[in-house]
């Protein structure tokens, strides 16, 4: 593959970054995307995957919020299931 089809594609980071976001990974799309906007600003990395990092940042975010919502609900209903039978 020459230099200017490399230059062409986003980053192998920039596509980790949204497969890993859609599977909601949690951590691993916002390190990914983070990672690879660095080196898309220091010049290192193809700016065209910049929308999938930060696709892949936002889908990370989410899913860590979604998660954190469900633990406190499961933890409000167990709780709650705990006072009920006492």
């Amino acid at each position: 593959m020459n230099q200017t089809t490399q230059e062409q594609s986003p980053s192998g980071l920039s596509i980790a970054a949204l497969v890993t976001g859609i599977l909601g990974l949690g951590i691993v799309p916002i390190i990914l995307g983070a990672v690879d906007m660095s080196r898309i600003k220091s010049g290192m990395s193809s700016d065209k995957g910049k929308g999938f990092d930060i696709a892949g940042i936002v889908l990370g975010s989410i899913s860590i919020i979604v998660g954190i919502i469900v633990v406190i609900i499961w933890i409000v209903v167990l709780a709650g299931q705990f006072w009920y039978f006492r």
